[in-house]
């Protein structure tokens, strides 16, 4: 038995190091089409690597249906076997699990010394052309020769950080073999919004963010916001642009409540008894109180400032890719419905989770599933 694996993020080195260790005489081969394997994992948690999290909640995901059939009530245990299995030891932070050394490092280099150990090959620098089949077998072509193999797996992500190995080149070469493909749109990333927010440019606050479509509330999260010189950035802000990018063409605004802690009522008293600049002062980060002395808002709009979505970041400074593979062409066992022995795992398919781990917990997965 001969597999290629397209792809040498998470989700396919994860899927080799299985496949091997079930089939030891089995020849898997990895393919990477960029210099060094692992790049991405290396930027995940701000380089620490937020390996998971203990409260997956499989509703998050977009098409949480599909989701929930990998990630079961026992995906915690599952990981956490794979873990110490490859040499790393983990630690927990709130509800978010990273290794123990706090370094993406690790993560990387435990993966790459399983693969040597278990003899998996990871050919760099090299892409996929094309792959036909004949006679039960698959022929896969490169830029640089061709093989034959009995079983092709694609794990090349989506689109998102394009310098870290999400081309997103091979959806063309898959669209020639019919599968469909759900738009692909930046997710995780910062928000472009129509108000002018360059003087608050660096500027982090504690906000409950609110996300209103159509005049109604459908998302809220509290936790720090970045403004930047064009918009907002910040886990709550991003969280809430992969929600916009499963439905990117409706209206959208994102109220920030800067005062949660204190009540309208607690508020309106204060500046009633202090007056505004009092008020700006005694609430507010200076900046802040400036922005909103400058522009002539109201103080109380501290507890709900708006702000209009314009646009969400490109892919170069999103963190995953909302769309992918649609799941009409895919089994539960992520085995294609057009071509056997074809598979798809991680971000390519169409299923994105929020930050938190989740998108990590779904390359692992996916990566776990193949025997």
């Amino acid at each position: 038995m001969k597999t290629i694996i397209i792809g040498a993020g998470v989700s396919g080195v994860t899927a080799a190091i299985t496949i091997k260790r079930n089939n030891p005489n089995e020849e898997v081969l990895i393919i990477e089409h960029l210099d060094k394997p692992l790049k991405k994992v290396l930027a995940t948690g701000n380089g620490k690597c937020n390996l998971t999290n203990i409260n997956i909640k499989t509703l998050n995901y977009k098409n949480a249906g599909f989701a929930k059939q990998i990630i079961k009530k026992d995906y915690y245990e599952i990981l956490l076997n794979f873990f110490e299995s490859i040499g790393f030891k983990i630690k927990l932070n709130g509800d978010l699990i990273y290794p123990m050394s706090e370094s993406a490092i690790t993560v990387r280099d435990c993966l790459l010394l399983e693969c040597r150990h278990l003899g998996i090959k990871i050919n760099v620098e090299e892409s996929l052309v094309d792959y036909k089949i004949k006679q039960n077998k698959y022929n896969v072509i490169t830029n640089k020769t061709k093989y034959e193999i009995d079983r092709l797996i694609f794990a090349t992500g989506g689109k998102s950080t394009p310098k870290l190995g999400s081309t997103g080149d091979v959806i063309s070469i898959l669209e020639k073999h019919n599968y469909q493909f759900e738009a692909m749109i930046p997710g995780l990333c910062p928000i472009t919004v129509k108000e002018n927010t360059k003087e608050l440019n660096g500027i982090r606050v504690k906000a409950r963010v609110s996300l209103y479509k159509d005049h109604r509330v459908i998302h809220q999260e509290s936790g720090e916001v970045l403004f930047k010189e064009h918009g907002l950035s910040g886990i709550a802000i991003m969280n809430t642009a992969s929600l916009i990018a499963r439905d990117i063409n409706s209206s959208y605004l994102i109220e920030l409540d800067l005062l949660e802690l204190y009540t309208e009522e607690e508020t309106a008293d204060y500046l009633e008894k202090h007056g505004e600049k009092a008020f700006l002062r005694a609430y507010l980060h200076p900046t802040v109180a400036n922005y909103f002395e400058k522009n002539k808002i109201n103080p109380l709009f501290a507890k709900r400032l708006f702000f209009t979505f314009d646009k969400l970041s490109s892919f170069d400074f999103s963190q995953v890719s909302v769309g992918g593979l649609s799941l009409t062409d895919i089994k539960p066992t992520l085995e294609s419905k057009l071509e056997k022995n074809v598979f798809f795992l991680g971000e390519l398919i169409d299923v994105d989770g929020p930050c938190g781990g989740y998108n990590l917990t779904w390359a692992f997965l996916t990566g776990l599933m193949m025997k």
